[in-house]
Formats: C-alpha cells, structure tokens, sequence
C-alpha cells in the first residue's frame, strides 16, 4: 500500500513524454557560419515523412539549386534574417526556416510570419552527389501491372 500511495504522490510531477514541436521549440539553432561550412560545394537531402522532398545542391557563395523528386530544378539563393535561413527562389515567394539540431539529427522548421510552423523537414544526409535536373527517371515511375 505505501509503494502505490508513493507512486500516486510523485506521478503529478513526473515529465509528460514531449512532442516533437516542443522538443524543437528548445532545441539549439544551427548558426550561420556551421551551416555554411556543414553545405559549401555538397548536397543536401530532405525528408518528410520519411520520403525524400529533394536535392539542394550549395554552389559558389550563396547560390543554391534544389532538384525536386520530379526531377525539376529551381535556382535562388539564401541569407539570413535574423535567426531564420531565408531562401529566395526563382518565381517563387520567399521561404524562412529555423535549422536545428537534436543529436545528430538535424530538423529543417517552416516559419509562417516568423513563427515556427508543422511543416517540418529532417536531413537525412550532406554529401557529394551531384544533381541532375531534367525529368525523373523512367524506373523512379509507379508503372501499372504489365499486360
């Protein structure tokens, strides 16, 4: 009986399992200069939910292009606004996020007027592969049975 009446009297003030939006809202942002030295010349890989989003490929200064999984490109470049990376993309509104680290994973959060938003991203990888814009590969295509 005093094991349940000591579980019941610290229950209250045990920590509640936190969601991912609360553990990024504390989480250290990714500074400027890391960034710079974590993309210059390589390849970024994005996932949502698992599924790869695309390909940003960090070029000389602050020119980027992203390949999109449909195999199309779009140029911009991105700078800093305060504590926000800002990529600006070729007809195209303006895109904010914060970049953060939890571990040794790093979470790419959308803004939406300056406040962090659900549309979250992961990095899966940064490395050297090139990008190839032009249409996705035939075999990447969901084909219906064969006759």
């Amino acid at each position: 009986m005093k094991v349940l009446a000591l579980i019941l009297a610290i229950a209250p003030t045990m920590a509640q399992p936190q969601t991912l939006a609360e553990i990024l809202s504390t989480a250290p942002e990714i500074s400027y200069e890391d960034w710079r030295d974590m993309t210059a010349g390589k390849t970024v890989v994005y996932q949502i939910f698992g599924k790869t989003f695309g390909f940003e490929r960090y070029q000389n200064g602050n020119n980027v292009t992203i390949q999109l999984d449909d195999g199309s490109c779009i140029d911009g470049t991105w700078f800093m606004q305060e504590t926000a990376f800002c990529f600006d993309w070729e007809g195209g509104p303006l895109n904010c996020f914060h970049h953060k680290r939890v571990g040794d994973t790093i979470y790419i959060v959308g803004l939406d007027n300056g406040k962090e938003s659900a549309d979250i991203q992961i990095v899966s990888r940064i490395d050297n592969t090139p990008i190839s814009c032009g249409p996705a590969l035939l075999s990447a295509l969901e084909l219906g049975p064969l006759p």
